[in-house]
């Protein structure tokens, strides 16, 4: 199409600008919405409003439910707003946690313990069922045994044990680090059961809402917030 000389470009300005129309300017740069708001939305009930037919106008229960859509959408907004910033109260929160945490002795499952500043090592045992003896042993990190304690007869559940640090003679063996192992007896059998030890927390782990929160326990490693079964100050 051919272009429109000077002169008639004036002449259709002159005419636009009579019947108010604005020129449209080719360099403005449009934007486009990608979502609607509650302008937006009172602006489209207004316009529907404005052009219903007169002689079957839109019912109370049609416009109660559009408003109820709106209600809807605006209150999930709202509610994503709050969700947000409880997020970021959570985020603070475990970080305030895990500072807490670090230098508290907690009992994990582990069969290395380390000595505190008393030289003793303590745990516990969650028997499986009821013993009618239970053993445990205490060894040098090079398998020599130091001592056996004897704690007879015990129900099932955490069983908890402690050792000073000393031999039979009454010596302090003076190690910082000993294996630990727990023989039951029952219905006339031995068999091992796992054990607990009671250790510091080193290190602890921040981690995200979608990540276990972590910790590092001195002579038995990285565990996790569940894996903690008590503590003790």
């Amino acid at each position: 199409m051919a272009d429109i000389n000077a002169t008639s470009q004036q002449t259709l300005d002159s005419i636009l600008a009579k019947i108010g129309a604005k020129k449209v300017d080719a360099n403005a740069t449009k934007t486009h919405k990608t979502q609607l708001g509650q302008e937006d939305f009172l602006k489209l009930m207004t316009a529907q409003l404005s052009n219903q037919d007169p002689f079957a106008p839109q019912s109370n229960d049609q416009m109660i439910a559009q408003m109820a859509q709106f209600s809807t959408v605006s209150g999930i907004t709202q509610l994503n707003s709050t969700l947000s910033g409880i997020q970021t109260q959570i985020a603070e929160n475990r970080i305030a946690t895990a500072a807490n945490f670090v230098g508290k002795t907690v009992l994990v499952p582990g069969s290395t313990a380390m000595v505190d500043d008393t030289g003793a090592i303590s745990g516990a045992v969650d028997l499986p069922s009821d013993a009618t003896n239970l053993t445990i042993q205490i060894a040098r990190e090079n398998g020599e045994l130091v001592k056996t304690l004897n704690l007879g007869a015990n129900a099932a559940g955490l069983v908890g044990f402690s050792w000073d640090g000393k031999n039979d003679a009454g010596k302090t063996i003076g190690d910082q680090r000993y294996l630990v192992k727990a023989l039951m007896t029952s219905g006339g059998k031995q068999t091992q059961t796992a054990t607990d030890i009671y250790a510091p927390i080193t290190e602890a782990t921040v981690g995200t809402s979608a990540t276990d929160q972590t910790f590092k326990v001195a002579g038995i490693g990285s565990i996790k917030m569940s894996d903690i079964k008590a503590f003790k100050y």
